[in-house]
């Protein structure tokens, strides 16, 4: 494995994506995106998506062109058609435009349809977190989890992420409902690695440690009855009341009949209209230093709040830059290859 310095990373990949024809605003907010679940260890989301972007686009199952529209809005919300857009600046187009509007009515919330994988959902919260304002981003995709009680896979794996800011670093939750992310899978997978036990069910509904025959069967939902309840409303959010639709009725990021087609859920809430944003801030402070102060469960060394893990990761890769494996390595390569590209 290598090291890349996330600045010579980032115009790498930019470089690839404007040689192919993207939108040079749609390339920086893809390569933005990226380099984020990079450094702060989301390794799943990182440039090892270029690889796929990059397959789909060649396709023409998504578009090069930034075909983003309001559709209708309000003072509090915003209705938004992505055109099949690519997936970052389709979310973040929507984050922008709900913290625009709170700053003026104190909240607003956006919904997305017709667009694309978007990356990992705490970029977009932690837009919020950085203006003053607690942020909220979710997105739905193919059905890979099962929902508690069935045997056949329905809902996606729909991460969710909330941001609140603080005196210091952001309190920064992104999840999904499953107990593993399908991103984990596909590594694994590119990686030549195994799973662990409890992560999936292949086809038959029998625990695999094989990556590849999870992706063909079901995640595992977190809590059981939770995770399931959790994903379903997610499902709701971003599919339903965007009119992207549910997951049986969009398109795998993996296979190529069609654009995917998911739908986003984003929303921002400023907390000056409701706290002196001073007062949250240091409330918030406060209880992190009252947990992180409670006393240590047997062989924990410390106890980190949602987020602090990440955060802390892409202080240091950004110093000391970001680690690619071999596999991922050679297919910036190959991607850069046509276009005359080096890394």
């Amino acid at each position: 494995m290598d090291l890349f310095r996330p600045t010579e990373l980032g115009i790498y990949c930019k470089n690839i994506l404007l040689a192919s024809g993207v939108d040079a605003d749609c390339a920086q907010a893809v390569v933005e995106v990226l380099l984020d679940a990079d450094l702060t260890g989301v390794s799943t989301h990182g440039v090892s998506r270029m690889s796929i972007y990059m397959e789909r686009l060649a396709k023409g199952l998504v578009s090069k062109r930034n075909n983003i529209k309001i559709e209708r809005e309000g003072p509090s919300s915003v209705v938004i058609d992505a055109g099949n857009t690519l997936g970052a600046p389709s979310a973040r187009f929507a984050m922008e435009t709900c913290i625009k509007k709170a700053a003026e009515t104190g909240c607003c919330f956006a919904t997305v349809k017709r667009s694309n994988h978007f990356g990992t959902a705490a970029f977009y919260t932690k837009l919020a977190a950085k203006q003053g304002m607690i942020g909220f981003a979710c997105t739905n995709l193919t059905g890979k989890i099962a929902p508690f009680g069935s045997a056949d896979p329905f809902l996606g794996t729909n991460p969710i992420s909330v941001a609140v800011p603080s005196n210091g670093k952001p309190v920064v939750l992104d999840m999904t409902p499953s107990v593993a992310a399908l991103g984990k899978l596909i590594l694994a997978q590119k990686l030549g690695q195994s799973i662990p036990l409890g992560w999936a069910l292949d086809r038959d509904g029998k625990p695999t440690t094989d990556p590849a025959e999870g992706r063909k069967g079901s995640l595992i939902p977190i809590g059981g009855p939770k995770g399931s309840g959790i994903a379903i409303m997610v499902e709701i959010l971003s599919g339903i009341l965007s009119g992207a639709g549910c997951a049986p009725q969009l398109h795998d990021l993996y296979e190529f009949d069609a654009p995917q087609g998911v739908g986003h859920f984003m929303g921002a809430i400023d907390i000056s209209h409701f706290l002196a944003l001073d007062v949250f801030k240091t409330a918030v402070s406060d209880m992190i230093v009252q947990i992180k102060g409670l006393r240590k469960a047997e062989g924990v060394s410390e106890i980190l709040m949602p987020g602090e893990r990440g955060l802390t990761c892409a202080e240091a890769n950004a110093q000391n830059g970001i680690q690619l494996p071999d596999s991922v390595y050679q297919e910036l390569l190959d991607l850069g290859r046509p276009y005359g590209l080096s890394l």
